[in-house]
């Protein structure tokens, strides 16, 4: 392909509009695939609003937890004796260069730690607290009066406390949402789960039972969850010198996520699409694996008044940090929400015809011409049928040249003179060319009176549905559109050709070969088809039509451009004469 064409071609495309065309292929495959396509995207969109429930506008909602603290099981199971982590020697971290929080070393029980000193509640959170590490310090100055050049000087050794079976402290959840359309209230039921996502347990907010309403779970029922405990080792990153023992997660504390995931329409495997009761499940993650949890430092201050920030104790705290998630969806119907659903719906119809298009493409070698068509190749079609209806060609007349210098058009004209030169001589014939057959629509001269001057001399015309003549005699003449006041795009200028024998009053009407077929009505009887190159004999009072639409029945047959045969008598015959002059 050469350059200038291309770029024509790429021209010719910018420079077009292409718009879809609707094209009707009668094909039962086709239509099978089709309709199958259809009712399947129907039966999809049905199941996909209702079922997945897109007609809803949905949302993240937010979420606030109010955290109780139970310590009943802990203060009835209160002692030392059994608690293991209280042997230092497993509690015990050496530490490493690789870990920045440095060693833990000579951590003891203790059992003087109230749960309320170890515990801290807010909306988002919770924490228990599972090792202390309590600092003694002064404050000393280079100048006591003016207060200026001061530091904090640590008095003894830290001292390191593991609290007394914090496990058993109980946590309880009451969960609420809270939706931007102005819904706020705890769900209904709530599932726990473990950490395979298996249900293990359910709470419902108007069970008879009060335990069994809302998440109520002791520190180690709550780290059980995630497959967890206070006593596994934390896998910390430490180098390859480190020989000790790994710290655990009672001493580097241990960060949980607690998860509820709400939702208040249940999923299409469920089977319940119209069951809209709020529900949420929780579950419980570790976050904090291989790491130290932040610790939480308070200061306290014991000096005398005046002076009580001049000594004071440090103390810092690690243990179980809780954190609250909210997850899922909540969702309320809505009318653009559904909208727009439907609108997606209807839009996937058009899938169906994309795919049939394809398969009509592999079926059909000419499927592609009858979906897409150029406006430039249907201009040149109809101009094409518009010289074959004025012209009889579709093409110009002086388009085509048959001879040098000599259009059809001229040829033609020729032609019809030459036509009309032999159809004047055939009329003269003799009686043996005429009787050999040599022009079948010049009359056979046996048939005239021996003598025409005299014969009867007749007028011979088909009238018009609007009155018009058209005078027939012994020579062809040709009948169509035009004639009789016929208009009709479907009747051709050279329809029938007639020839009347003016001495007997018989015409002979012959169909011309054209696409569409006259009638004939002879002797008042039913309209009869009258095809090309078909004969028939007319006497006065027959009629024939240019145009016949043949139905099931005379009632249905409908016929156009009717003309009707009349003959009249203008000179009688004349007597022979009796003697042997002739003009006596």
């Amino acid at each position: 392909m050469s350059i200038r064409k291309g770029i024509r071609e790429l021209w010719e495309d910018l420079m077009s509009y292409r718009t879809l065309k609707v094209v009707k292929i009668s094909d039962q495959r086709l239509a099978y695939v089709h309709k199958t396509l259809m009712a399947s995207i129907l039966v999809y969109s049905v199941i996909s609003m209702v079922g997945s429930h897109t007609y809803m506008l949905k949302e993240k909602p937010v979420m606030y937890v109010a955290t109780t603290v139970d310590d009943a099981l802990r203060l009835s199971n209160f002692t030392l004796a059994t608690t293991a982590y209280c042997d230092a020697a497993n509690t015990d971290f050496a530490g490493d260069t690789f870990v920045a929080e440095g060693a833990y070393l000579n951590n003891q029980c203790a059992e003087h730690f109230a749960t309320s000193q170890v515990t801290r509640l807010s909306d988002q959170g919770a924490f228990i607290g599972s090792f202390l590490q309590q600092q003694k310090w002064t404050r000393t100055c280079v100048d006591d009066a003016l207060l200026t050049g001061c530091v904090l000087v640590d008095d003894a050794p830290a001292k390191n406390y593991f609290p007394a079976d914090v496990d058993n402290i109980a946590l309880q959840f009451r969960p609420t949402y809270v939706t931007s359309w102005g819904v706020s209230e705890p769900p209904t039921t709530i599932f726990a789960l473990d950490a395979n996502g298996k249900e293990i347990s359910y709470f419902y907010v108007y069970d008879d039972d009060a335990t069994k309403r809302t998440p109520k779970f002791t520190i180690t029922e709550l780290l059980a969850l995630a497959n967890a405990s206070l006593a596994d080792a934390n896998p910390v990153y430490v180098s390859s010198n480190f020989t000790g023992s790994l710290p655990t997660y009672r001493l580097t504390g241990i960060r949980v996520n607690v998860d509820f995931t709400f939702s208040n329409f249940r999923p299409m495997s469920q089977a319940r699409p119209f069951h809209f009761e709020p529900q949420a499940k929780m579950s419980v993650s570790v976050t904090s694996q291989g790491s130290f949890v932040s610790a939480g430092a308070d200061m306290y201050y014991t000096a005398a008044h005046g002076v009580f920030d001049s000594t004071g104790t440090k103390v810092e705290m690690r243990g179980v940090k809780v954190e609250f998630q909210s997850k899922g969806l909540i969702g309320v119907a809505d009318g653009y929400t559904a909208m727009m659903a439907l609108m997606s719906c209807l839009v996937m119809v058009g899938v169906a015809t994309a795919i049939v298009d394809v398969i009509g493409a592999f079926i059909y070698d000419s499927f592609k011409d009858d979906k897409i068509e150029d406006d430039g190749e249907r201009q040149h079609l109809e101009h094409m049928i518009l010289n074959i209806e004025t012209s009889g060609v579709p093409f110009k007349h002086d388009d085509l040249q048959v001879m040098p210098n000599v259009s059809v058009k001229d040829f033609l004209q020729m032609l019809q003179k030459d036509i009309l030169k032999l159809s004047t001589l055939a009329h003269h014939m003799s009686r043996d060319l005429s009787q050999a057959g040599l022009n079948r629509h010049t009359m056979d001269l046996s048939t005239m009176d021996t003598s025409a001057s005299q014969g009867v001399r007749l007028h011979c015309v088909l009238v018009g549905a609007d009155r018009s003549e058209v005078y027939l005699t012994g020579g062809p003449q040709t009948i169509g559109r035009g004639h009789g006041g016929s208009s009709s795009k479907r009747i051709s200028h050279k329809q029938l050709s007639a020839v009347a024998n003016t001495h007997t009053g018989v015409a002979l009407v012959r169909g011309m070969r054209t696409k569409n077929c006259s009638g004939v009505a002879l002797g008042g009887g039913p309209w009869q088809a009258l095809g090309m190159d078909d004969e028939v004999e007319l006497m006065n009072g027959d009629m024939v039509s240019l145009l016949m639409d043949e139905g099931h029945d005379e009632d249905e047959t409908t016929v156009e451009g009717v003309f009707v045969y009349r003959v009249t008598v203008v000179e009688s015959a004349k007597k022979p004469p009796t003697g042997w002059w002739p003009f006596s």
